[in-house]
């Protein structure tokens, strides 16, 4: 008898052990791969390191201290953050300069041989991009990652023909269209909700139109045939208008700078309930939240062999 019980209890065991171990794997599978407020740290640091220079990649940044850290980010911080990401921008003495920019950046290979790590600690980092591929500070959808991936291909070239970021003119595309929901958008093309003055010789339409904090008016906005009309036209409206370069706009090499200025230059007239314009803290967050600034990255890092697969 005690012989059975002992034969039965040893299944048993094997029981409990397999359902503790299937726990034990569904947390590990639903654990955050990166909490939101490491993420911001990195953005922070990557975006510190980047000012007036290229645009560092976070994810590469929080790759190389996932390492360093084995994967703990309640011991990330700021400074260990901006040493790292001040490793990917080097100076560039050749004569083969993007956009004339005195730097370069360097690829995440490189910076780890920088920093020594070693092979199995290069995989680590390399596997641990791969986790932070869909991970941004918030939820996206489909239909988000969509309009993002259309309009890249075409931001890119206005960067290359106009020195308007990317993450610029997506971001502003996506402020001003509602994620090209807004009727303005979805029916007349209009991406930036530019208004039609009297030297615009294309089709108008008058619609409502917000102002300042609450208020509301009629105003008289451009018609396009498509979408890449309104990007192009977009590009040729800030180069045409000459308080976008007093202001500073096309000197601006990243992307918060340039959102300031073109605040500054009065793109739009979005106020808080103070009076105080808050389209470049607008501009700025949209960007941050939708990892438009990697799409800079991608494409200061290797302008001549563009993909659209670079949207993640």
């Amino acid at each position: 008898m005690k012989m059975t019980k002992k034969l039965l209890f040893i299944p048993l065991f094997f029981i409990i052990l397999i359902a503790i171990y299937g726990v034990i794997n569904i947390l590990n599978s639903t654990k955050e791969v990166l909490p939101s407020s490491a993420m911001k740290i990195y953005i922070k640091a990557s975006d510190e390191v980047s000012k007036d220079k290229l645009q560092v990649n976070w994810k590469y940044v929080a790759a190389l201290d996932s390492v360093r850290l084995k994967k703990d980010f309640s011991k990330a911080n700021i400074n260990d953050a901006r040493n790292i990401a001040q490793n990917f921008i080097a100076i560039n003495n050749s004569h083969n300069k993007f956009k004339d920019s005195k730097y370069q950046l360097l690829s995440l290979e490189q910076v780890a041989n920088k920093l020594s790590y070693s092979k199995k600690e290069k995989r680590q980092a390399f596997k641990f991009v791969g986790l932070l591929k869909d991970k941004y500070l918030v939820t996206v959808d489909d239909y988000k990652k969509s309009f993002i991936k259309e309009l890249a291909p075409e931001a890119i070239k206005i960067y290359k023909d106009y020195d308007i970021l990317p993450s610029i003119t997506i971001g502003q595309a996506s402020l001003e269209s509602n994620w090209g929901r807004s009727d303005l958008s979805s029916k007349y093309n209009n991406l930036f909700g530019i208004k039609a003055t009297k030297s615009w010789k294309g089709k108008t339409v008058k619609m409502k139109t917000s102002e300042n904090y609450k208020n509301t008016v009629m105003a008289t906005f451009r018609v396009y045939p498509s979408k890449k009309d309104s990007l192009d036209d977009y590009a040729e409206f800030l180069k045409n208008n000459k308080r976008y370069k007093e202001n500073g706009v096309f000197k601006a090499v990243d992307y918060i700078n340039q959102a300031k200025t073109i605040g500054k230059a009065g793109y739009s007239t979005k106020q808080d309930k103070a009076g105080e314009n808050v389209y470049a803290d607008l501009l700025i967050q949209i960007i941050q939240e939708y990892n438009l600034q990697l799409i800079d990255n991608q494409v200061q890092q290797d302008f001549f062999n563009i993909d659209s697969s670079i949207i993640n």
